[in-house]
Parts: structure tokens; C-alpha cells; sequence
């Protein structure tokens, strides 16, 4: 099957093309009705207006497509490795895209990763705009509330040395304010009873976690 990227490619190609063409076409129906010559003027006017219906057909694909990426895209940020210890004790490892890597050792029957996430307005989404994101922290967390609230909270930072001011973070999209949609924090979590490994997922609506 063909990649969505060449698929596209080839719309635009084709559709470039027939742009092209309208333009010949247009430059030959013009001198055709300068010299009166009706049939083959008529014949101009045939190719114009069927390769210029195709150019703008072909076009609307391309961005009904794009758009489409725009509102449904999904960024993989990391990897998220689970290895229980004992009950109710975890490791959890996360390998981000550039290779950096934590190990956090933590409590509870679920990990829990929080993000802050800046959406962009749906239509910034199709102009290909992504949301804009950054890793938080990361927790264990208790299936029942009464160990929620009893037992040892376990919650560390993920990357701490390398983070900035929250505020000063916003400020490096303050030229973009009028594109923004909301600026929220997105938290998603999983079982940490069994070793799996979870892809780290950034959407337009906030984070996931996918089993790997």
C-alpha cells in the first residue's frame, strides 16, 4: 500500500499538472477566439474547463487530507517500560526520542504520566500546527481510594534538571496566543501489575499511553 506522504505527493503532482495544462488551455482558447475560429476554440474550451475542474478537485483532496493528518495526528515522544517488584512496587523506566532515560522506582497498582500540553484551534491543527507539550511528572497510583489516601505517596519529576519555568515556557508561544486553543495539563495511566512496555503518545487532545 502506498504511504500516505506519496499518496499525497502524487495528488499534488497530478494536480499541478492539470493547473498547467489549464493555463495552456486558457492561452489557447484566447487565441483561438481572437481569430474566430469556433471549433477549435470550442475544443479549447472543453480541455480549460475539464483540466481545471480536475486541478481543483484534486486539490480539495489534498487538503481534506492534510487537514485530516492535522486533526488526528499523533506524535510518539518516548517509551514507557513497567517491571514490578513486589506488591504494590514498580519500576518504571521511560526513554524519550533523544535517547534521555529515567528510572523511578514508585508504589501503587498503576503508573501515571503527566504532561502539560498547549492545544492549538483545529483549523492551526490543518495548517499544521502540533500541539505543543512537556513531560511532567510521573506517579504510582492505588486502585482503591482508602490506599490512595493511606499509604506513601510516590511521585517524581520527569526530567527536572532540563525543565524551565512553566511561565517561561508559555512565553515562547505568546506570538502564537491568537492560534491557541487551551493550555491544560493531560495525564494517562496503566496497570503496573505485569512488565509491558507502553508508547508515550502526544495528540491534538492531550497524552496516551498505547501498549507496545
Amino acid at each position: 500500500m502506498m504511504p500516505i506522504s506519496d499518496y499525497i505527493n502524487f495528488i499534488l503532482v497530478a494536480a499541478g499538472l492539470s493547473f498547467l495544462l489549464t493555463f495552456f488551455y486558457t492561452i489557447g482558447f484566447i487565441r483561438q477566439l481572437k481569430k474566430l475560429k469556433l471549433m477549435s476554440c470550442s475544443s479549447k474550451f472543453i480541455g480549460l474547463l475539464f483540466f481545471s475542474v480536475t486541478g481543483g478537485f484534486l486539490s480539495l483532496i489534498v487538503v481534506g487530507t492534510q487537514g485530516y493528518q492535522g486533526l488526528t495526528h499523533e506524535e510518539k515522544i518516548g517509551m514507557l517500560v513497567i517491571q514490578p517488584v513486589s506488591h504494590q512496587s514498580f519500576n518504571a523506566f521511560i526513554t524519550l526520542n533523544d535517547n534521555e532515560s529515567f528510572k523511578f522506582e514508585l508504589s501503587g497498582d498503576e503508573v501515571m504520566v503527566e504532561a502539560n500540553i498547549l492545544k492549538w484551534k483545529p483549523w492551526s491543527n490543518i495548517l499544521g500546527l502540533k500541539s505543543g507539550y512537556r513531560l511532567d511528572r510521573i506517579r504510582g497510583r492505588y486502585l482503591k481510594l482508602e490506599e490512595e489516601k493511606s499509604n506513601p505517596v510516590s511521585v517524581h519529576s520527569i526530567g527536572e534538571g532540563n525543565k524551565q519555568d512553566l511561565a517561561s515556557w508559555r512565553e515562547q508561544y505568546e506570538h502564537l496566543s491568537f492560534l491557541l486553543d487551551v493550555e491544560h495539563g493531560s495525564a494517562s495511566f496503566v496497570s503496573a501489575k505485569q512488565n509491558k512496555e507502553y508508547e508515550i503518545i502526544v495528540t491534538t487532545s492531550g497524552l496516551l499511553l498505547r501498549p507496545f
